[in-house]
């Protein structure tokens, strides 16, 4: 029989399937918002999925693994197994023959109310849901509710919500404002228990002290003014920990160690999950194991393979992979999709709600390893490193020659951008200033030199910049803003520069236009499509384009027609090789838009959601890594990675003389650690074989599966099998017969 553990291996295998399209998801699993103990370790519900822990695995399930959402609120057990309760009360159980996810209702949904957080209890076949305004019992064989009621005793939910719940001897026991009720309930024919509605059927157990906490010990009732867990095994030892305790005990025993409390003396744990002689100690943005024998700790509360804490903005690095910012002003890249140590813009500050409130697009990158980024009311920086090595920040430079948002004293060095772009020769950088009497325009050079155009603008304010170059100079286009935020009105403001290279780095306005617009608010994202030169666009509800090679149409336009897109907010806009526009949105996921033929007014949709396999349906931005195939979305709590084959360019490939090295990355291959192999530049229609070190096939890819020059393997054989630990060779057979081979180590 297989272990708990190797079942969960072969399932995070299993996500990088040998189907062409591959979804993965990166996220930080905080905060925690409820545990269970579970196997030789811990099920942890997270904003970002579920965590499970032990000793030598640490596996995160999320949307790709069965779950449809990643904010969950509760776990919890009962007679017919493991459940999990989103944020808005999506139930997914526990499958420990699969060990996956299996989503069994999504009724509660539908009436966007959330869960109170760590707030569900089971028992026999039922699951007690405590939401914000009202209390559901849910059957979990039947697989819907049976009854929902929204007072307790005498106390609406609505006006005071539940604050703790238990169920002990077939009585079910509900703390709401200082008073701990409880109630006998017949759960074997809970279809008859409609009463439970009737405030006279429910007795007062405790009245007059605050009930966060209930607890028993045998039979004895112990109740606590903290959330936290209490727990005496059967010795008798005490296992307890709580929000605001300052006191942590494990089998009885004490523990005072600094690591587990804060600078104040106050926990950091909140609960103890328990297995042999393991213990896991775990808060709201902690987790550490505890060796009951051995008296030692291991921290796991920092995360391998993600280091940010969620993204806003994500670019495509030149060569494959992609850079992100976070809200929190950290940056990390990815290698062989492996997230590097992240690097703070400046450390203690951060775009934060700044880079929300305004749809900032303020990240941009050149090879090898240039980063130029802005943090709201500071300023620029520009780095080598990926963000490591600062080559120079404006934040205190006192020489700049753009200007301020204004001149009163509290804005004085105030500093404001929505947009930074590469420059079109790829020799610096492209972005403006806001400022009283029109924004500044400015370009920055690999080396840090600024020029500035003042006053180039009409709008004080702006919003993302795009640009491109022709024979006339650059054209460079800015979304202006009347105000700050991006509900401001607001026109794109196209101007035409000459090449600072033909001009001693200086830039220079040739000319200048507003591109009128039916549209209310300013635009929150832009993409220029070369091919078709055609700037498209999205506002917070609308989507269009302009077609800046038709002076007769000097206008800013919705498509006409714009199939399968459902209302929503939007965020973010990207191009992809093959020409269909990606759009992002705050709740509906991303768009892929497909035009019909060389026209730009009928567009059809193909959507994607969490239930597809987004982290979550909140997308703030897009990049596309054509070298590799992927499309990146950024979302809140981290990033999701969708890679498939018509989202490469293959230019490179087309030609079975590629001048591109056949590689197998990441190698050597650890399972568990690295979801799959990718080798690459295979060249177009080749087939791929990998070996074992006895020459026996493992596994082949045919020319449909090589689609994009690639192939990803996951360890497993054709037979399904987990690959041995050793060294495989892969051949590449091309369209022309003729044959490339290398060697990886697989490693377990």
């Amino acid at each position: 029989m297989k272990t708990i553990a190797s079942i969960i291996l072969l399932l995070a295998l299993s996500v990088s399937s040998f189907a062409e399209d591959l979804w993965r998801n990166f996220g930080r699993p905080y905060p925690v918002r409820s545990y269970i103990t579970y196997g030789d370790g811990v099920l942890l519900a997270t904003a970002s999925g579920i965590r499970y822990l032990t000793p030598d695995l640490d596996v995160l399930f999320s949307t790709v693994t069965g779950l449809e959402t990643s904010s969950f609120y509760a776990l919890t057990l009962c007679k017919e197994g493991i459940f999990a309760v989103s944020e808005y009360g999506l139930i997914a159980g526990w499958d420990i023959e699969t060990a996956n996810w299996n989503v069994i209702n999504r009724s509660f949904v539908s009436n966007g109310v959330r869960l109170i957080q760590d707030m569900a209890v089971g028992y026999k076949k039922f699951l007690v849901l405590a939401f914000e305004d009202r209390l559901a019992f849910f059957d979990v064989l039947a697989k819907r509710s049976v009854l929902t009621i929204n007072k307790v005793g005498k106390n609406s939910l609505l006006a005071t919500p539940v604050q703790a719940l238990s169920v002990h001897n077939d009585t079910l026991y509900v703390s709401v404002e200082k008073t701990l009720y409880k109630r006998y309930i017949d759960w074997e024919h809970m279809e008859k228990e409609i009463n439970l509605v009737d405030p006279e059927t429910w007795s007062v157990e405790r009245k007059g002290e605050e009930i966060r906490t209930i607890a028993w010990k045998g039979d004895s009732l112990k109740t606590y003014p903290v959330k936290g867990q209490w727990e005496w095994d059967k010795k008798g030892r005490l296992t307890s920990s709580g929000r605001d305790s300052t006191e942590i005990m494990v089998e009885g025993t004490p523990l005072s160690d600094n690591i587990l409390y804060d600078d104040k003396g106050v926990s950091r744990v909140y609960w103890v999950g328990l297995s042999n002689t393991y213990a896991f100690l775990v808060g709201e943005y902690f987790v550490v194991g505890y060796d009951t024998k051995k008296k030692s700790f291991i921290d796991y509360s920092e995360i391998s393979n993600f280091t940010l804490d969620g993204s806003y903005e994500v670019r495509p690095k030149a060569g494959g992979g992609v850079i992100a910012a976070s809200l929190e002003g950290r940056i990390s890249h990815t290698v062989d999709n492996v997230w590097q140590y992240r690097a703070f813009a400046d450390e203690g500050h951060a775009n934060d709600v700044s880079a929300l409130s305004n749809r900032m697009k303020v990240l941009a990158f050149l090879p090898p390893d240039i980063v130029f980024y802005h943090l709201w009311g500071s300023g620029f920086y520009l780095y080598s490193k990926f963000g490591h090595e600062l080559i120079k920040s404006t934040a205190t430079d006192k020489n700049r020659c753009y200007n301020e948002i204004d001149n009163r004293p509290e804005n004085k060095n105030f500093v404001v951008t929505a947009g930074t772009t590469v420059a079109p020769d790829s020799s610096g950088f492209l972005t403006t200033a806001s400022t009283t009497g029109g924004f500044d325009l400015i370009y920055v050079t690999k080396d840090g030199e600024f020029s500035c155009y003042n006053h180039a603008g009409t709008n004080d304010f702006t919003g993302p910049i795009s640009a491109v170059a022709t024979d006339s100079g650059w054209i460079v286009m800015v979304a202006g803003r009347q105000a700050a935020s991006f509900e401001a009105e607001g026109e794109v403001e196209v101007f035409l520069i000459a090449d600072p290279a033909k001009r001693g780095g200086r830039i220079d306005v040739l000319s200048h236009k507003t591109i009128p617009s039916a549209f209310k608010d300013s635009p929150v994202d832009m993409a220029y499509d070369e091919k078709g030169d055609y700037l498209w666009l999205v506002t917070k509800d609308q989507i269009g384009y302009w077609d800046a090679g038709n002076t007769d149409k000097d206008t800013i336009r919705p498509p006409h027609v714009m199939k399968g897109v459902i209302g929503s907010e939007y965020t973010s806009l990207e191009f992809d090789v093959l020409g269909n526009l990606w759009v992002g949105t705050t709740s509906q996921g991303v768009y892929r838009l497909t035009r019909k033929g060389v026209t730009q007014d009928t567009l059809t949709a193909k959507h994607f959601t969490a239930k597809t396999g987004l982290l979550s349906d909140e997308v703030l931005d897009i990049a596309i890594d054509a070298a590799r195939g992927e499309a990146w979305f950024s979302h809140a709590r981290g990033l999701t990675m969708y890679k498939r084959g018509d989202l490469r360019d293959v230019s490179v490939s087309k030609k079975d003389s590629t001048k591109h090295d056949l590689i197998a990355y990441p190698n050597p291959f650890r399972l568990g650690e690295h979801s799959h192999i990718t080798i690459d530049n295979v060249g177009a229609n080749a087939v791929v074989s990998i070996y074992n070190r006895a020459g026996h096939l493992i596994r082949s890819f045919n020319e449909n599966e090589t689609k994009g020059g690639s192939v990803d393997w996951d360890g497993v054989s054709k037979r399904g099998n987990v690959a041995a630990p050793g060294v495989y060779w892969y051949v590449v057979k091309s369209s022309s017969g003729k044959n490339k081979k290398g060697k990886f180590i697989l490693i377990h």
